[in-house]
């Protein structure tokens, strides 16, 4: 049944119409006759008069016209050519993903086709991002999403959605390091080192190193890959439910970025990973101080982030013996830091790399109180001034690793949970070894942007409004923002806001930059406080630390629009 104006009844296709795939509804108008007033496009020279009827739609995409014999026009254009990521394609940048395709076909590796199907290498990596924010959707269905409304218009060239054997087909060609290539185009800090809740020390970023296990689909080939972890066995009785991917993370403190990222087996070393993390990628260490767990302190891994010209702050654990030099102070300094060293693979004591080391009482609530655990925590750093990173600093700037690592893969992990129809902990969907790690680099660009999105739209005028009504005039931090609901924008940016990927019209263009500037800079902050301190399963190492030693100091054709009547 079809409600609408009379007006325009005429201008609908009825059930007999012979333009095929021509949707009731569709307007078309000619791009010429467009004009801007106030961020509303119009088809006439001036805005309807008050209390005049019209029909409110929205601009879908521009298109030279094909026209029919019998009347109907239809889009000159190839659908898989318009589709874009929504509010993560302007993260990204609109052309990057087909200037990385164009590159691989230069090199031969991937294989050019000539005709216009379906689908199109663009499309498929587009889709695989697309796909990894809905945990919900099979292949088909969130092909259909990411059409959008460029589903519903009629192409010259038809366009319907292809089933999953298709999408597999053109998934199996593409090399998983291009999908790496589109990940470090993404990747990066999100919010400068002096906006808040950027985490400084010495005048350099601070930065947490951490890895993760993802859950695979259980088959025999990714089980042979991969492997497993907490058991012995690797497949049959015994064996751990599900394969599992290790990724190795460099994540910042503020708006939880991903800086850099590197994969492996499961069983895979994470300090192996993370130095050859350093040795590709040096330039992510260079100026920057690192932290991580005590999992990873080791000789080589901390001299190969010197060498990049980057620092170290690590909690190391018991039984490491650290020693001290000789004399009264026995190298103990002001801060109540003292000076040591870590002994060299070689044992020569002119290999011993030196550090500084601060130990700290683990404080733990209990019930109604607080009470002490008798445990020493012992923190390392490179950086051997204590008057540009004192004892108290390193402490608490160790303590930022936690939200910097864990509570960014937790939250990258309610994009894939029940992938694939599985019920049992975050799954990739992926069936072959080269599929997943396709889809894990995909994962990671997709959050990362979702991320993006977040941050920019700290500095709109929704975010400089909420800081306004708040007494103490506090700006709002990513912290606060829900990144459950920053995912579900991006989902709904890629329904609904094709204009900003498809229009080459300036018109449209500043249009849509109008009419979607508090669209796309949704400030998702929840009306709770985020982050409060509560009881959890696990908690971050002594939260409230204090010093055992004293401290002394201290982006002709015509318009399509689809209807939308408000």
């Amino acid at each position: 049944m079809q409600s609408c104006l009379p007006a325009v009844v005429g201008a609908m296709r009825p059930a007999e119409s012979p333009v095929a795939g021509t949707p009731a509804g569709t307007v078309v108008v000619r791009a010429c006759g467009l004009r801007v007033h106030g961020g509303t496009v119009t088809v006439a020279g001036s805005a309807p008069s008050a209390g005049e009827v019209a029909v409110f739609c929205r601009p879908v995409v521009t298109a030279p016209v094909v026209a029919r014999r019998d009347g109907g026009v239809l889009a000159g254009a190839w659908l898989p050519d318009l589709v874009r990521l929504g509010e993560l394609e302007r993260h990204l940048g609109d052309g990057v993903i087909e200037a990385i395709v164009d590159e691989t076909i230069a090199k031969g590796r991937l294989k050019p086709r000539q005709r216009r199907r379906l689908m199109s290498y663009p499309l498929v990596i587009r889709l695989m991002i697309a796909m990894t924010l809905m945990p919900d959707a099979s292949y088909c269905e969130a092909l259909r999403r990411l059409a959008g409304l460029l589903a519903d218009i009629p192409f010259a060239l038809e366009w319907h959605v292809p089933t999953g054997k298709v999408i597999t087909d053109w998934r199996l060609p593409v090399p998983a390091g291009v999908m790496e290539e589109i990940f470090w185009q993404a990747a990066g800090p999100l919010i400068a080192g002096d906006e808040p809740p950027a985490v400084l020390l010495a005048g350099m970023m601070v930065l947490a190193a951490d890895g993760m296990l993802v859950n695979l689909a259980d088959t025999p080939a990714n089980r042979a890959f991969f492997g497993c972890t907490g058991t012995a066995a690797e497949e049959g009785e015994g064996a751990a439910p599900f394969p599992q991917l290790k990724i190795v993370a460099l994540t910042g403190r503020a708006g939880r970025a991903t800086l850099g990222a590197i994969t492996g087996q499961a069983r895979a070393g994470e300090q192996t990973l993370l130095k050859r993390l350093v040795r590709r990628r040096p330039d992510l260490f260079a100026g920057r101080v690192t932290c991580f767990d005590r999992n990873f302190p080791g000789y080589d891994l901390i001299q190969a982030i010197l060498h990049a010209g980057g620092h170290v702050i690590a909690r190391v654990k018991e039984g490491i013996s650290l020693g001290s030099e000789g004399g009264p102070d026995r190298g103990w300094l002001p801060d109540g830091s003292r000076l040591t060293w870590l002994n060299a693979p070689s044992g020569r004591k002119e290999d011993r790399l030196p550090v500084r080391v601060t130990e700290h009482n683990a404080i733990m609530p209990s019930g109604g109180g607080e009470e002490e655990v008798s445990e020493t925590c012992t923190v390392i750093t490179t950086l051997l001034d204590h008057q540009a990173a004192p004892a108290d600093q390193v402490r608490d700037t160790y303590l930022t690793r936690w939200s910097a690592s864990e509570t960014t893969f937790g939250e990258d992990k309610t994009t894939i949970t029940g992938a694939g129809n599985r019920t049992s902990g975050p799954v990739l969907r992926s069936g072959s070894p080269r599929l997943v790690i396709q889809e894990a680099w995909a994962w990671l660009t997709a959050t990362q942007l979702a991320r993006a999105s977040a941050a920019d739209a700290l500095r709109s005028e929704h975010a400089a409004a909420r800081a306004l009504q708040r007494t103490d005039a506090a700006p709002v931090t990513a912290d606060e923002e829900s990144f459950t609901a920053s995912r579900h924008h991006m989902i709904r940016s890629m329904t609904s806001a094709q204009v900003t990927g498809t229009s080459s019209l300036d018109a449209l263009a500043a249009a849509a930059d109008a009419a979607a500037r508090a669209a796309l800079h949704t400030l998702n902050v929840p009306g709770r406080q985020r982050h409060s301190r509560r009881a959890q399963k696990a908690r971050p190492k002594f939260p409230h630390a204090t010093a055992t030693k004293t401290t002394v100091t201290g982006k002709p054709q015509v318009t399509v629009f689809a209807p939308g009547f408000y």
